[in-house]
């Protein structure tokens, strides 16, 4: 009998250079470790663009959750959802848990809350710096070396202790990352109050960014070259990160101006030469802001924040991955003038017009109308929006 694992190298690769759906490639990497590195960098595959997957924690037996490396996986394009899928992921813990994506990467925080680069395609794998080289940051170790929670230093008199699992959930804001492939990224963080630090390949520690006028950041994006912050004050900064003279412009522009409505969420998306602000709000006088997806989307020109009437033949995806702008010419499966949200316990769709109210009481995937109710609360471990990539 054969032994498939011993395969050639060369014909593996051009196997594995034919397919194109995105579970076959996922399953090929997983049938055996030989496999898995024949594939890893394989010339003969040339993956074309994918739309966004959706990726949500296991329902476990118990009722609870499992965490990572296994997630259900959905596809709004081809209207169905793929149950319990191990993604290939064989040098690190269970136990991982969502923060961000962005450039074909998942970011995954583990359970000592280091952040990871993770890619659900490649399998590639980076060890992002350790959290210990930001501020004010210090590790509480046992006699064994093991990390069983961390300090704060709030203030000069003030230290702060928490556990792993509450250092995971808490420090990070947002995550995005840039990146041409596995040897080659940078990473933005907001963690802790608004703050902001970066590290890129090769990188031992955070290096710390400085902000203005004690606003605190609650947003970032990649976008023509440049990462962006979005800041509690109004104002956006650009950093140009190579450039280590002068990395940040400054936009001191005025926030959008909303009467009578409060902004529960603000996200960054570049959309072909544009910089959009994704607002999500809700009427003040509407009582459950966690069953209200409503949003409003202003361009950033010289004036300011111009808001936008239509996203005409695009789809946005917003959550806590980084902002994804698609045409809907090129992939008419989804609905145009649409945001597609994943976030805080809420998925689903929104008309930019017509907004929509999540039913309640609803309790069953729907995917026949291309919008998803979600069979219970996805608010931790997160959903994540992810657009594959053989980064």
């Amino acid at each position: 009998m054969a032994d498939w694992a011993y395969l050639p190298a060369d014909l593996i690769r051009c196997i594995h250079g034919c397919l194109e759906d995105l579970m076959d490639q996922i399953n090929f990497r997983c049938v055996c470790v030989s496999w898995q590195h024949a594939v890893e960098g394989n010339p003969h595959h040339h993956l074309r663009p994918l739309p966004p997957w959706l990726i949500l924690p296991v329902t476990g037996h118990g009722g609870g959750y499992t965490l990572l490396p296994s997630v259900d996986l959905v596809s709004y394009a081809e209207r169905r959802r793929r149950k319990n899928i191990r993604l290939p992921w064989e040098s690190t813990d269970d136990g991982l848990v969502l923060m961000g994506s962005a450039a074909g990467w998942v970011v995954a925080a583990d359970q000592t809350a280091e952040l990871h680069l993770l890619n659900p395609i490649t399998g590639a794998h980076v060890r992002l710096p350790s959290i210990t080289t930001l501020p004010a940051i210090a590790a509480v170790l046992q006699t064994d070396g093991r990390v069983t929670g961390y300090l704060f230093r709030v203030s000069p008199n003030l230290v702060h202790e928490t556990s792993c699992e509450s250092t995971r959930y808490m420090l990070y804001d947002k995550v995005t990352v840039c990146s041409s492939s596995s040897d080659s990224w940078t990473t933005m963080i907001v963690f802790y109050h608004g703050r902001l630090a970066f590290a890129s390949a090769g990188d031992e520690r955070w290096s710390l960014l400085p902000t203005e006028n004690e606003s605190w950041a609650c947003h970032v994006t990649y976008h023509r070259g440049k990462f962006y912050s979005l800041h509690n004050d109004g104002s956006v900064s650009a950093w140009n990160l190579t450039d280590g003279a002068s990395p940040r412009v400054s936009f001191n522009v005025q926030p959008p101006r909303l009467i009578d409505v409060s902004i529960l969420d603000d996200f960054l998306v570049g959309s072909g030469d544009d910089l959009l602000r994704v607002s999500r709000w809700r009427d003040r006088l509407e009582a459950d802001e966690h069953r209200t997806l409503r949003f409003r989307v202003f361009r950033l020109d010289e004036s300011g924040w111009v808001a936008l009437q239509s996203l005409g033949e695009r789809a946005l995806f917003v959550g806590s991955n980084r902002g994804i702008s698609l045409s809907t010419v090129a992939f008419p499966e989804f609905k145009a003038d649409c945001v597609y949200y994943a976030k805080n316990g809420v998925v689903g769709i929104c008309h930019l017009k017509d907004g929509l109210i999540l039913p309640h009481g609803a309790s069953v995937p729907n995917l026949e109308d291309g919008f998803i109710v979600p069979d219970y609360m996805y608010s931790w471990p997160p959903p994540i929006w992810f657009t594959p990539r053989a980064c």
